[in-house]
C-alpha cells in the first residue's frame, strides 16, 4: 500500500468513518481500496485461490467489527488491517486438517541446526514463481516458508503466532529448503 498523502488520506479518513457508522457504501470502497493487497498476502498462505479470498472476506469482517478500536497513533490503518487479515489467515490454517496433521514433522522437535541465515530460496523469483513453489509445499510448511522468508519474522515469533516450537518451525523451514530445490530443478531446469 503506497504512502497516503493529502487528498487520499482525507478520502480515507472518510470511509473509516462510514465504516464505524456500518456504512455499507464505505465498507465496500474500503474493502475493493485493499482488497488486492491483502488477497496476494493470504494467496501466499494457501494453494486455493477460495481459501485466499475467505481469509481476506473473514479478516475483513473482523475489521469492520472492530474499526472503531483502530487508533492511529499507534500505525497506519492499512498495517492495521494487514495484521487482522493476516492473523485470521493464519488462524485459518492452525485450524485446517492438512496443517494439523503436518505442523509437527518428522524429527521436528529435535531440530537444533538454525535455519535460514542469509539463504532465502525465494528471493530470486517474481511473484508467479513463487507460487508455483508454494503450491507444492504441504501446508504447514508453506505458512512458516512464508512468514520467515516472505514476511521476514523470527523464527520464535513464528512459533509463539502457529503455537509450535522454534524446533518445528526449524525443520519447516529445512524442508521448504530442500523441497523447493527439487521443485525448483522439476520447473525451471527442464
Amino acid at each position: 500500500m503506497p504512502f497516503l498523502t493529502g487528498k487520499d488520506l482525507e478520502e480515507l479518513q472518510q470511509v473509516i468513518r462510514g465504516c464505524i457508522l456500518n456504512d455499507r457504501t464505505s465498507q465496500e470502497k474500503l474493502y475493493k481500496q485493499f482488497y488486492v493487497s491483502l488477497f496476494y498476502m493470504c494467496r501466499r498462505f494457501f494453494r486455493n485461490e477460495h481459501e485466499a479470498i475467505e481469509s481476506v472476506n473473514d479478516g475483513m469482517m473482523k475489521v469492520f467489527e472492530n474499526i472503531g478500536a483502530y487508533q492511529a497513533d499507534k500505525g497506519s490503518f492499512f498495517n492495521w488491517t494487514y495484521t487482522i487479515v493476516r492473523n485470521t489467515a493464519l488462524d485459518k490454517l492452525k485450524t485446517s486438517v492438512a496443517f494439523q496433521q503436518r505442523y509437527n514433522g518428522p524429527g521436528a522437535a529435535d531440530a537444533v541446526n538454525e535455519a535460514g541465515g542469509d539463504y532465502n530460496p525465494l528471493k530470486a523469483l517474481e511473484e508467479r514463481d513463487i507460487y508455483i513453489m508454494l503450491d507444492e509445499l504441504s501446508p504447514a510448511t508453506r505458512v512458516v516458508c512464508v512468514l520467515f522468508y516472505i514476511e521476514g519474522y523470527a523464527i520464535k515469533e513464528i512459533a509463539r503466532q502457529l503455537g509450535i516450537s522454534a524446533g518445528t518451525v526449524k525443520w519447516h523451514l529445512s524442508e521448504s529448503r530442500k523441497n523447493l530445490k527439487t521443485i525448483f530443478k522439476r520447473h525451471f531446469n527442464e
